[in-house]
């Protein structure tokens, strides 16, 4: 089995994972949602969702879906997000019931999580040029209030994480409803950026992307702007759909380069760390997965902060990281696949394991935003096809545009 038969079989099993968890039911009120995790399905996660809107834009150009299947499922789901998911000033509860499209208990209204469903829809309005769909979806985009999130603070203009408006809700801090958190650093939420470009005035978009902090530290020779925690999917999840190899934002940061030397650092740091994890020697992939006992966020130096890390691999972050550190996650590859079968089955590779608990750990729980994270890189790896599409969206150009991203002459793979 050769390289690129794998990551076709791994794009083919994300794509089936989103047809297996999402409501296809017609005439569902969720229909569309897709779960947060296989272990939960009928819990739907707005993210997912926009994992889903990509999936089937992928599965309509590998032929997977025919015409009317792909229009079918993107334009129910719009539907759906316009008319029966949850929303406050625009923006999505992270979590809904996959079945009634109901808010899932006291759920935040998240923006994070809201972007990456709009990027998914920027995605399948792009490459279906559909009416319907272009309607839809711009319905959905200029609800967004993104000036309800945009707060100023010690001088930085910044937005805000989410907004949970009831005292029991999730994440609110002394049953104080309101505004939870802010994004100040660097992590995943570089979309948010050009999306808010798009409606704010120019002025503020271009303070609210320079002013999120950008330390840059160094750890073994490898140099990039860090997340606090080092936890390797913040450099993926917006670098999914941004085309970081072709653009360079406004502050001259190259972003591909960035993850590159994440990747090679998180590499690195497991090697370091061997002798404790003996895992670590052919694996890496330090980031936030399902793990032994549930939920865990790993990381690797260079980071603000010292990282934690137990022995347990996210699979999916090393082959997120196919784009930006190929020789080193086909390695890692090739050592599931061949030396590590537990960790292939219908949907391609699971989502993480852990050879250093007293009995070897394999996830048995899928979750969509790892799954959808991976399939859309290696798609990018394999043919640039994401962020061909999303990067030709006029809305996207239009906030390259007013924030001042720059296209390279020459794109910057080996």
């Amino acid at each position: 089995m050769d390289k690129w038969n794998i990551l076709n079989d791994e794009v083919k099993g994300s794509f089936h994972f989103f047809s297996d968890y999402t409501n296809l039911v017609k005439g569902s009120k969720g229909y569309g949602l897709t779960s947060d995790h296989s272990m939960r399905p009928g819990i739907a996660s707005i993210a997912a969702t926009g994992f889903a809107l990509t999936a089937w834009v992928i599965g309509h150009r590998r032929k997977w879906l025919s015409d009317s299947e792909a229009l079918d499922r993107v334009i129910g789901t719009l539907i759906t997000l316009r008319d029966n998911a949850p929303h406050h000033n625009g923006f999505f509860a992270h979590f809904i019931e996959r079945e009634t499209a109901q808010r899932f208990h006291l759920s935040e209204y998240s923006t994070i999580d809201t972007a990456l469903c709009v990027n998914g829809i920027l995605v399948a309005d792009q490459y279906f040029q559909n009416e319907t769909i272009h309607e839809l979806a711009k319905t959905i985009i200029d609800r967004i209030d993104w000036s309800f999130i945009v707060f100023e603070k010690e001088g930085k203009t910044l937005f805000r994480m989410a907004y949970n408006p009831d005292p029991h809700g999730d994440y609110v801090v002394k049953r104080a409803p309101g505004f939870i958190y802010h994004w100040d650093m660097v992590a995943e939420q570089k979309m948010m950026y050009l999306m808010a470009a798009n409606v704010l005035p120019q002025e503020t978009a271009r303070k609210l992307y320079a002013d999120f902090r950008k330390p840059k530290i160094t750890y073994k020779g490898y140099t990039g702007y860090v997340s606090p925690g080092g936890n390797l999917f913040t450099y993926h999840f917006s670098e999914a759909w941004f085309d970081s190899e072709r653009y360079l934002d406004p502050l001259g940061i190259d972003w591909f380069r960035n993850a590159r030397e994440a990747g090679l650092a998180n590499r690195q740091f497991c090697l370091d760390h061997k002798k404790k994890y003996p895992g670590y020697t052919r694996l890496w992939g330090l980031s936030a997965s399902d793990g032994p006992k549930g939920y865990t966020v790993s990381g690797a130096k260079p980071c603000e902060h010292e990282p934690y890390h137990n022995g347990t691999i996210s699979i999916y972050s090393a082959l997120s990281s196919f784009p930006f550190t190929p020789k080193e996650s086909e390695e890692m590859m090739y050592e599931l696949y061949f030396n590590h079968p537990q960790t292939w089955g219908k949907y391609g590779f699971i989502d993480a394991l852990n050879l250093d608990t007293p009995t070897p750990w394999f996830s048995r729980r899928i979750i969509g935003i790892d799954k959808g994270c991976s399939m859309i890189m290696i798609e990018n790896h394999m043919n640039r096809f994401i962020w061909d599409l999303y990067s030709a969206s006029p809305y996207i150009q239009r906030a390259y545009q007013i924030l001042g991203f720059k296209e390279r002459s020459i794109h910057v793979r080996d």
